[in-house]
């Protein structure tokens, strides 16, 4: 996938500073142009709004909105809101996302089978919820509950083609809605730019005609992160290992997938995907000059029908490099541009945060 994208401040962080002394708010609203094979050329904008909520001490880790929106040539929109929010001194941790999305995709086909396969398209129309909600339970660890709504329009799939040949589940849409339990341990010292800790969310999503889905599984992941830095110097190594396993028949949309803004840059979001997935990657970060940093990173994953059925011929690579520019400097918010490759395939991300 190609990425183009152009980011001019409306409003300088250090504007936003001086304006929103008095509340504790911090406020960064940036345009957008893009350009990707399936989209045409899109614009749009982005902000960021980090807080506290009333009564919170400057002490604990703010509260923060990323509100975005787009319209692209081909007729689609994109309209999003992740959020995460602390009170009563980070006892109460809530994330998650609100959004639309009318948008293309390509469809590579299910599991290493397609190899040299180009992709072909589809459309796809949903509104989408998602949302975690844990209590601190003891120590840093969290505890509490997820929940997922996507009601999926699924159109403008290739007349014989692959994605109508294999007639995966999910081929017609649907209402998707599963909840389930999460856990939580959360040490990270910043949550835009961590340079220390530990962070493992564990979580279990059930969705079926009971909570009014069309579909019927189950789907557990587990996603595990360390930060090293030494405390006379502000680079920063960071792991992540992220695994993913479906029981059930999840839509072919809600298969684990390779590929994005998080996992393996470099590939499209879903070049393979299927019911388990494990992948491991790590990043180097190391300040540059001003509000500049750089990166280099890289990964290893690998998608099955199966626990049983890893091999190791089937992993795949991506490694690549990127540039920060510090957007708030007291919370550490960061704007992210990387260039990822692997296996004849490759990406430029832009985006607001790291991807672990």
């Amino acid at each position: 996938m190609l990425l183009l994208a152009l980011m001019l401040p409306g409003r300088t962080a250090a504007q936003a500073q001086t304006a929103a002394d008095s509340s504790d708010a911090n406020l960064v609203a940036l345009p957008i142009v893009f350009l990707t094979p399936e989209t045409s050329w899109g614009f749009g904008a982005a902000s960021v709004y980090t807080f506290r909520l009333a009564g919170e001490a400057r002490s604990t880790r703010p509260s923060q909105l990323q509100l975005g929106g787009a319209y692209t040539l081909e007729n689609q929109i994109l309209l999003y809101l992740p959020f995460q929010l602390f009170w009563r001194e980070e006892d109460y941790n809530t994330y998650g996302e609100l959004g639309y999305y009318r948008y293309t995709y390509f469809y590579y086909g299910i599991g290493n089978s397609f190899e040299d396969y180009e992709g072909e398209l589809f459309d796809l129309a949903y509104p989408r919820v998602r949302l975690n909600l844990a209590y601190k339970a003891a120590g840093e660890w969290y505890l509490g509950f997820r929940y997922w709504l996507d009601d999926m329009r699924v159109s403008g799939t290739v007349q014989n083609g692959l994605l109508e040949g294999n007639q995966p589940n999910g081929i017609n849409g649907g209402l998707l809605s599963g909840a389930g339990p999460l856990a939580l341990l959360d040490e990270r010292d910043n949550v835009f730019y961590p340079t220390e800790g530990n962070y493992l969310e564990l979580g279990a999503l059930y969705s079926g005609s009971a909570l009014g889905s069309a579909f019927d599984f189950t789907k557990f992941t587990v996603d595990a992160r360390r930060y090293w830095s030494k405390e006379d110097s502000e680079a920063v190594f960071a792991l992540n290992a992220y695994l993913e396993f479906n029981t059930g028949q999840p839509p072919f949309t809600h298969l684990a997938m390779v590929g994005g803004t998080r996992l393996m840059r470099g590939y499209y979001q879903g070049r393979y995907r299927d019911r388990q997935m494990g992948i491991l990657q790590g990043a180097y970060r190391f300040p540059i000059i001003w509000r500049f940093k750089g990166t280099v990173f890289g990964a290893l994953g690998n998608v099955a029908d199966r626990p049983a059925d890893f091999k190791l011929g089937n992993t795949r690579y991506a490694l690549g490099v990127g540039l920060r520019f510090l957007l708030l400097e007291e919370e550490k918010a960061h704007v992210r541009l990387d260039y990822g490759f692997g296996g004849g395939t490759s990406g430029f991300y832009l985006t607001v945060g790291e991807a672990f």
